[in-house]
């Protein structure tokens, strides 16, 4: 067995979704705990501008996109066998009362972070991708849990990936790979300005979640990259859900 601080060197890990947001932490931290780690991203410009932020010889990137499976099955079986798969891929997050939404474009986002997970499933079930003992982990969010007033529809989708996180681990058992979820509260990233949010709007934001959280404070994708970091390594994590949110469903 390595030495904990040595268990992710040179191990090949993939991030999906790696070029922004929790991802892009995710990916940062693999990089620093050894890894070789490729980025899969739907925008060769924001994949470029990845690369050059993170800076280093073991990163390396791939356009692929979820929409189109023919295409983004060939991109994993080319970078096969890899260590990890980490899916952290999102669109946008749907938010707002169920009675406003536009219910075509709430299937559109699906397609991102519901259905691109169950592809990317499917696909290390079905080809050699993962090597024996490796991992599969994916990414929900605490509106499954704790939806509110504003995230039935958003919260059914992250309600539906805790599902298909622990279906897929009982699937992937003759593999042996293991399949968890993160399941992180608030961000600070870019969704915020898909939403519409101005930056000044964003700080209120961050102050208000902030200050109603134990923590006193919301999480940057830099914090949320220690659960990741944890279902990568933990070789006894199969079918978990890992929450991370600062406390706020207490």
């Amino acid at each position: 067995m390595p030495n904990s601080k040595d268990k992710l060197s040179g191990k090949k890990i993939i991030v999906v979704g790696g070029s922004s947001g929790i991802g892009a932490g995710a990916a940062a931290a693999l990089l620093e705990h050894g890894a070789h780690v490729t980025i899969i991203s739907s925008s060769e410009e924001n994949l470029k501008v990845a690369l050059q932020r993170l800076n280093s010889p073991n990163v390396t990137g791939e356009v692929g996109n979820v929409r189109d499976g023919a295409a983004y099955t060939a991109v994993l079986q080319r970078l096969a066998p890899v260590d990890h798969i980490v899916y952290s891929s999102v669109d946008k997050i749907i938010r707002g009362a169920i009675a406003e939404a536009d219910l075509d474009e709430a299937k559109h986002y699906f397609g991102v972070k519901f259905w691109g997970s169950a592809l990317t499933g499917k696909i290390v079930s079905k080809h050699d991708i993962i090597r024996p003992g490796g991992s599969l982990t994916l990414t929900s969010g605490t509106g499954a849990i704790k939806p509110g007033t504003t995230a039935s529809i958003g919260g059914s989708l992250n309600a539906g990936l805790f599902t298909m996180t622990q279906g897929l681990a009982n699937e992937l058992i003759p593999k042996k790979i293991r399949v968890n979820c993160v399941v992180p509260g608030v961000v600070q990233t870019e969704l915020w300005d898909k939403m519409g949010q101005s930056k000044e709007q964003q700080v209120e934001t961050f102050k208000k979640v902030g200050d109603s959280l134990p923590v006193g404070f919301v999480a940057t994708p830099e914090d949320i990259a220690e659960a990741y970091l944890y279902c990568v390594r933990a070789d006894y994590a199969n079918g978990t859900l890992i929450t991370i949110d600062g406390g706020g469903i207490l």
